[in-house]
């Protein structure tokens, strides 16, 4: 019968000197010979013991203590200047230069991010790119905008949202990021990466800013936002020109008729940052002013929040009257 590799091995000192081998262990215990006794256990010898472990204390303190001061030493953690570059995280707005801070290595995660961003669109591969993204992600472009809320709806519009345009524009970026309030942008803006709770992701997408750029013509009025209070149908839409323009019609007037109010060159622009963002229209006539919110923004816990199924808000300004407000549905 074949031996395993162990029965060969020698099983050390103290034991019958003719026992050399497990295979001459088992041969004796063949033959009925009892293997050789251990000596009994006494208070002399265990008293000896204790002496023994009680003056070697000292020694392995001082061994302890000289380990510890090597691995602390500037020889030890010295590296290479090579290597110390290389370990280097990359700092795409230039606002973290110095790499030992807690700042800084959080731009460790952006390097991970940018790395896995491009693997995963090199292969199209939707689930990888999904742990990259935080939802609700919002897509925009030239004409609207549109949310995906989860992963399984990136995965059926991947196509849709990383278009060939969209991949070789993220692709062919160097190091020369942008940087703003929205984030690290990549190209013109075309998606924007952002610090989140479990490391930067991708916050938004905007497909138009890609080779050749869009020209909006305006031939048709472009729709903004829509707003139904309790008592108005509202729209704000922008016409030739890229004016704004608000049209109000009091309920139950149909919006096929003429709208009973209209005020034409409002005012736009966005309150809020990243997915907080919303954009907030003003229109003023001879007697009032009109504020309307494209959406809802963000609040804390402590807050009561927008009411269920709003989407936005509408305030209304007259001179020496509180200003009225009604949410938008």
């Amino acid at each position: 019968m074949p031996q395993s590799p162990m029965s060969e091995r020698p099983i050390g000192q103290g034991f019958n000197p003719d026992i050399k081998t497990l295979t001459d262990l088992e041969t004796i215990n063949q033959r009925g010979i009892a293997p050789p006794k251990s000596p009994p256990v006494t208070l002399s010898s265990l008293s000896k013991r204790r002496n023994i472990r009680n003056r070697m204390k000292p020694l392995i303190a001082v061994c302890a203590a000289i380990v510890l001061v090597l691995s602390h030493s500037p020889d030890s953690a010295a590296q290479s200047p090579k290597a110390v570059q290389d370990a280097r995280p990359v700092d795409p707005c230039n606002a973290k230069p110095d790499a030992g801070s807690a700042e800084a290595r959080s731009f460790l995660t952006f390097d991970k991010i940018n790395k896995e961003l491009r693997i995963a669109l090199t292969r199209q591969d939707a689930v990888a790119l999904a742990f990259l993204v935080i939802f609700p992600l919002r897509v925009n472009d030239a004409g609207a905008t549109m949310s995906l809320d989860n992963a399984a709806a990136l995965k059926a519009h991947f196509q849709d949202v990383f278009t060939l345009a969209v991949r070789k524009e993220i692709l062919s970026q160097d190091d020369d990021f942008g940087c703003g309030i929205e984030g690290i942008g990549y190209g013109r803006g075309v998606i924007w990466v952002n610090a989140s709770q479990r490391g930067y992701a991708i916050w938004s997408v905007n497909r138009d800013a890609v080779p050749p750029y869009p020209v909006n013509k305006w031939n048709i009025p472009k729709i903004e936002y829509i707003c139904q209070t309790q008592t108005h149908r509202i729209v704000i839409d922008t016409v030739a020109g890229g004016a704004l323009r608000y049209r109000a019609w009091n309920k139950p007037r149909p919006v096929t008729e003429a709208p009973d109010l209209e005020i034409a060159k409002g005012e736009g622009t966005f309150e809020g940052t990243n997915v907080c963002a919303y954009p907030v229209y003003a229109f003023k006539n001879s007697s009032a002013l009109y504020r309307v919110d494209g959406g809802l923004g963000c609040w804390s816990d402590n807050e009561p929040g927008p009411l269920k199924g709003a989407t936005g808000r509408l305030e209304v300004s007259v001179a020496g009257k509180p200003p009225s407000e009604s949410s938008c549905y």
